[in-house]
């Protein structure tokens, strides 16, 4: 059963689970754009993900490569890669014969990182109209309906010393938040990619590739990795450039909450960086609706577990959202003006 304050059934720590993958057995680590330089004299080239599969090539000293995937099985850490011009596949390497790097002037992934304004995110800053807050607090309603709190204030609960503990609780099990500079540091990390960056990374790859090959790939890895890279490639090339923001921004949002209640932002800090966040939201999607959907897909690609749990549970608070008048949904505009 669900208690009142559960802030981490929607979050992941700081670190992403994707970049994680290396750490796992069986593992993989996609890399979008990076390229890597033969370090030997000479790097032999696999069909396949082993050293018993027909040898299809020979790279020298110092040739680059484009590096597509990265999969590590019993035998170590192999490479997917392709030539840069003419771009076309290679076979697979060792990993550890190549020396990493991006092109120049290559972007570390080609997902949609909108950044908060930093003018919007000094303590001096002040919230502007009421309804613009409810706006903000709308954006993450899905995690209050599910939570049964308070959709209409910053904190969704009674602020006492009671919540603040049981907040501070939940911070430190599901997103191993101790301190204000931990829930600073979390708040970063949502700014700079989250998880729509590995969602990105990920898809860029096996939105790429035929069944066949995603099937090899997926048998490699554990049920929660495979089950993330099943959701990346259903909704990759359907999500475009928007790519997991719903997801991240109305965690961001409820972070930004929780941290009110737990004591770590003033209320006035809080505010200062939810606006922003829901101009993002805003400008993002089209309708309450739509950024449901994201935080619904984004769900599922951080876990497995938790979809199994509440997965179903986390559906009827969204169609709950839709369909109450009462709602903030159904109260709020979509298109109210945030400026």
């Amino acid at each position: 059963m669900k208690t009142r304050f559960r802030p981490g059934d929607y979050s992941l720590s700081p670190l992403p689970a994707i970049l994680l993958l290396a750490a796992l057995s069986p593992a993989c680590l996609l890399a979008q754009q990076m390229r890597g330089k033969v370090k030997s004299d000479s790097l032999p080239v696999y069909r396949q993900m082993s050293a018993d599969s027909e040898q299809t090539g020979t790279l020298k000293r110092d040739d680059v490569v484009t590096i597509n995937i990265s999969i590590t099985n019993d035998e170590g850490s192999w490479c997917g890669v392709s030539s840069i011009d003419p771009p076309a596949k290679l076979g697979y390497l060792l990993c550890n014969g190549l020396q990493r790097q991006l092109p120049a002037g290559a972007a570390s992934g080609n997902y949609a990182a909108p950044q908060i304004d930093s003018g919007h995110m000094s303590a001096d800053s002040r919230p502007t109209a009421r309804a613009q807050q409810a706006w903000a607090l709308a954006a993450s309603a899905l995690i209050t309906e599910l939570n049964h709190e308070g959709h209409d204030t910053l904190a969704g609960v009674a602020v006492n010393a009671h919540s603040q503990q049981c907040t501070r609780t939940s911070l430190m099990k599901w997103w191993d938040i101790h301190s204000r500079e931990d829930l600073l540091r979390s708040l970063q990390w949502l700014e700079d990619g989250g998880h729509r960056k590995d969602f990105s990374h990920v898809g860029e790859h096996v939105s790429q590739i035929d069944e066949q090959q995603f099937k090899q790939i997926v048998a490699h890895l554990d049920p929660q990795t495979a089950h993330s890279f099943e959701v990346a490639r259903r909704y990759y090339t359907q999500l475009g450039n928007t790519s997991l923001i719903g997801w991240d921004y109305a965690r961001y949002i409820s972070l930004c909450r929780w941290g009110y209640t737990a004591g770590f932002l003033s209320e006035d800090e809080a505010w200062a960086r939810i606006l922003p966040a829901a101009r993002i939201l805003q400008g993002s999607f089209g309708s309450w609706r739509e950024l449901g959907d994201n935080y619904l897909i984004g769900r599922q690609f951080w876990s497995l577990q938790q979809t199994r749990i509440d997965g179903e549970a986390m559906h009827a608070a969204d169609q709950r959202l839709l369909d109450n008048p009462s709602s903030p949904w159904n109260r709020i505009p979509w298109p109210l003006d945030l400026q």
